[in-house]
């Protein structure tokens, strides 16, 4: 199974993005990032909103974490 926060704290630091800036990119609060990097699983609607504000790929966010 996939743990969802390890691929995105994997991803903030392979695109240097802080959860700072990637709440104001997906335009939610910081604390709710902080929340995302604690889940194991989130709806697919909300990885792909992460994944663009981050510009990456779905399958290759997916990959930092394996």
């Amino acid at each position: 199974m996939i743990d969802f926060g390890q691929c995105l704290i994997a991803a903030q630091k392979l695109k240097a993005v802080s959860s700072v800036d990637l709440a104001r990119r997906v335009g939610v609060h910081r604390q709710q990032v902080n929340i995302w990097r604690n889940k194991k699983n989130v709806r697919l609607d909300t990885a792909i909103k992460i994944t663009a504000a981050l510009d990456i790929g779905l399958d290759d966010f997916l990959a930092l974490c394996n």
